[in-house]
């Protein structure tokens, strides 16, 4: 192993981006002890501001379902999860750093996935229902935990788009400008 000693008073500033924001594995995970266990410990030695996960809205986490009523498919949207997941960074002061993604198997329009838990990188079937699940997600945030705080998040559209590419799914450019709308349409102040 080759050791690099950095001196002190180098003319770089060393910016320390760990301090800032850390990526963490699927949200999902976030709903386990020990996971939040290792967070807490990590959180502890390292004080970082946010952290960044994959899969809001995988089916894992659960916000997205249909149901039928009246013989129509209508979205079910369910916030448990979430709220447990947001409510464990918070109370170790560890913001959320939102990345909406992946596509909820209900809401796809097709089953090309990536990694080994399957995150669909397909686009909507109905970017109806997509522009109402992301205002749905955003006022949710802002109902449980008020403007102020949500305004400190960071926000991110979609994640790798380089696995889409490379899995030859077409995620329009139509659902970035989407979601970017539905986001700034939950606020009137943004």
């Amino acid at each position: 192993m080759k050791v690099v000693n950095v001196p002190s008073n180098g003319r770089e500033k060393f910016k320390k981006n760990w301090k800032f924001c850390v990526g963490t594995g699927r949200l999902g995970l976030a709903l386990q002890k020990e996971y939040l266990d290792h967070l807490k410990l990590v959180q502890e030695k390292i004080g970082f501001r946010y952290i960044r996960g994959h899969g809001l809205l995988s089916d894992d986490v659960g916000i997205y379902r249909e149901v039928e009523i009246d013989g129509e498919m209508k979205p079910f949207y369910n916030f448990t999860y979430i709220d447990r997941i947001v409510d464990s960074y918070l109370a170790l002061n560890i913001r959320p750093f939102i990345e909406f993604g992946f596509m909820p198997k209900a809401l796809a329009s097709g089953d090309q996935t990536v990694f080994y838990w399957k995150g669909n990188v397909t686009p909507p079937k109905d970017y109806n229902k997509w522009r109402d699940l992301i205002v749905a997600v955003v006022s949710h945030f802002i109902e449980r935990y008020g403007i102020e705080e949500v305004r400190t998040w960071l926000f991110e559209v979609w994640n790798e788009p380089e696995s889409v590419i490379k899995t030859r799914s077409k995620l329009p450019r139509k659902l970035d400008q989407s979601t970017k709308y539905c986001t700034r349409g939950s606020s009137p102040n943004r």
